[in-house]
């Protein structure tokens, strides 16, 4: 029997010593999972930071720094004799150049309003239709729609309706046509030399 268990109590320290890596490694791993975690929160809050939001009030613009609007310094030799006083009613170039972008931008706004109204009377148009078809539905559904007078006669009003609001889309049509045509000269024409 002593030696049953001097075997038992080897095959135990050899059990207890294989176990003992895989333990020790194991509160490593966890260890490094943590501490890979710790370090990932940290850098999250480093880069949680808000990006900077850069407009007029923020920027801070400097003479010599940009030629703009904002600026006070031209960098471009000869733009001095451009600005000056006397040389602004001898360039007609550039009032010209500005009367065509304010041209060019009312036309712009003009063409908007003119899609807006042409959609308006599409929905207009749609929803005519669809009530026209209800209507002759409700019309012809009758066994004696022959006699029926008053939906006769609200049929050819929803077809006149309709036919005035297809005059009217297609005039529409025609005015944004010639809009987009005139816009179209002026932007190719003003970008020629």
């Amino acid at each position: 029997m002593p030696s049953s268990i001097l075997l038992r109590s080897a095959f135990a320290v050899v059990l207890v010593g294989a176990s003992l890596p895989a333990a020790f490694s194991q509160s490593q791993d966890s260890q490094s999972v943590a501490e890979a975690a710790r370090r990932a929160r940290e850098k999250k809050k480093d880069s949680a930071k808000p990006a900077k939001v850069i407009t007029d009030d923020t920027l801070d613009v400097k003479k010599g720094d940009v030629q703009s609007a904002v600026a006070e310094e031209p960098k471009i030799p000869g733009a001095d004799a451009a600005n000056q006083p006397g040389n602004r009613a001898t360039n007609p170039a550039t009032t010209d150049a500005q009367r065509q972008a304010a041209k060019d931008e009312k036309l712009r706004k003009e063409i908007a309003a003119v899609k807006e109204q042409l959609k308006e009377a599409l929905g207009d148009l749609d929803l005519l239709q669809r009530e026209n078809r209800l209507d002759q539905d409700t019309y012809y559904s009758q066994p004696n729609f022959a006699s029926d007078a008053a939906g006769k006669q609200k049929l050819d009003d929803q077809q006149h309706k309709m036919s005035g609001k297809r005059q009217e889309i297609d005039r529409l049509k025609g005015k944004l046509a010639d809009l987009q045509r005139s816009l179209g000269e002026s932007s190719s024409s003003s970008s020629q030399p």
